[in-house]
């Protein structure tokens, strides 16, 4: 059996982080890959940063990491509202200010997808979609689109951070969900025999076949308190948009 830790859009938020990985440990999942969006929004870019490179996690960047490290003026994101832009637009700011040159040569040096082989089996590791960055895969797609975009990638699982349906994992965000619940998440994936995944994996959560292999992929959803007041009260002595720390208190 083997046995992966996914996550992703840690924006920043160095205490989230560090309450994944310890749930990580606490699993006792060694295998994990960390999809992208590091920075923006959050207090803390550089230590982020950091902690990512000092646990030599294998990572990817997201459209966060790559319109900053760039110093493109941009990070890519869509905002719904022209308050969400403002907010966004001071968030990009701090984040281009705070960003060191080295940290910026580190962003732009990772990969931009990772694949894995297992059993036949491929799986693709990337941030918005197998063809874009910075595109969502919102749960609008057909089924029939997502298998699409699977076959043009040549991957029988794509795990990337937006959405999930079935060969499509999305690793939600550790530091920034957007589902209503407020807590850090990550995503353990299970690769193995139909029963072996089916003893491990809950009833509620993701079991299917991976294409025309023996390998079944389980997709267990963890989640993990932390202490959101004491990033709240860094977000505002560094001068971030008071509806940001809001955000993460709710979870929205």
């Amino acid at each position: 059996m083997r046995r992966i830790a996914i996550f992703s859009d840690i924006h920043a938020n160095l205490t989230a982080l560090d309450a994944v990985l310890a749930d990580v440990d606490e699993a006792g999942v060694t295998e994990r890959y960390c999809l992208g969006d590091l920075i923006g929004y959050g207090p803390d870019p550089g230590g982020v940063i950091a902690r990512i490179r000092d646990t030599g996690i294998p990572t990817i960047p997201g459209n966060y990491d790559e319109g900053v490290a760039s110093r493109r003026g941009s990070c890519g994101c869509y905002y719904a509202t022209d308050t969400a832009r403002a907010d966004g637009d001071e968030s990009y700011r701090f984040t281009d200010a705070m960003l060191t040159e080295a940290d910026a040569d580190w962003l732009l040096a990772l990969p931009g997808q990772i694949r894995l082989d297992h059993a036949g089996a491929s799986i693709l590791f990337t941030h918005g979609s197998p063809r874009k960055i910075n595109e969502y895969l919102l749960l609008d797609r057909t089924e029939a689109q997502l298998a699409r975009l699977a076959r043009q990638a040549d991957a029988d699982v794509v795990c990337h951070g937006h959405v999930h349906l079935i060969h499509y994992v999305s690793s939600g965000s550790a530091g920034k969900p957007k589902d209503g619940d407020p807590r850090a998440g990550w995503v353990e994936l299970i690769l193995a025999e139909e029963n072996a995944v089916r003893a491990v994996a809950p009833d509620d959560e993701a079991v299917a076949p991976v294409g025309a292999t023996d390998v079944w992929l389980g997709a267990v959803f963890h989640r993990v308190a932390y202490d959101i007041d004491a990033v709240v009260a860094a977000m505002s002595a560094a001068g971030l948009p008071e509806r940001l720390g809001a955000a993460l208190r709710t979870g929205g």
